[in-house]
């Protein structure tokens, strides 16, 4: 036994060595927006064979929706900056891998993910690029999840990120329609 403790001991020194690198940050929170690099971004979640990916192409980018100054002479659509942060006072059970969608009028598009047992579930954003938002999103505030929609995903109710420069994003249920006036194609 006393061998087994020391094996198991060395197996775990082994990882730790090899597992973190000189400039290792996996532990650090990811909540950077930086509008002045947009990234062609795929998303990894998907429900019953629908992707994330899908409501991002039927939910376009709107260059200077709602007054915003949008972009300069730029076609980012398409291009996502991605902003992930933990819902560590979320009252609500999100099961492991279950997730919940929500889209802006904007273009944006939410994933609220359970995490493991014991870990709070994770707010990925996969935000349009505005001009007048430089980094550091602030929320999501006020979220809300349900159980029904008429859509494949359950959906995000509503949500709001904050931008640290004015605005914000306010998601809601894909069952309004998407950012082009649209029906998303996996409503009914």
């Amino acid at each position: 036994m006393k061998s087994l403790g020391h094996a198991l001991l060395h197996l775990t020194l082994l990882t730790v060595l090899f597992a973190c690198g000189k400039d290792n940050e996996s532990g650090k929170k990811s909540n950077q927006y930086n509008s002045s690099n947009p990234l062609s971004v795929n998303s990894p979640y998907s429900y019953g064979g629908m992707s994330v990916n899908q409501v991002m192409q039927q939910n376009p980018c709107r260059s200077g929706f709602a007054g915003n100054p949008g972009f300069a002479n730029q076609n980012y659509n398409g291009q996502r900056i991605p902003y992930s942060v933990p819902l560590t006072n979320f009252q609500t059970v999100v099961p492991p891998n279950d997730i919940y969608v929500g889209v802006s009028s904007y273009g944006d598009v939410g994933v609220i993910v359970g995490q493991n047992v014991g870990q709070p579930p994770l707010f990925v954003g996969y935000m349009c690029p505005r001009s007048f938002a430089q980094q550091g999103l602030i929320g999501p505030f006020d979220v809300s999840i349900g159980a029904y929609s008429n859509c494949l995903f359950k959906p995000i109710v509503r949500a709001t990120v904050t931008f640290p420069g004015g605005g914000s994003a306010g998601f809601r249920m894909m069952d309004y329609g998407s950012s082009a006036n649209a029906k998303f194609s996996f409503c009914r």
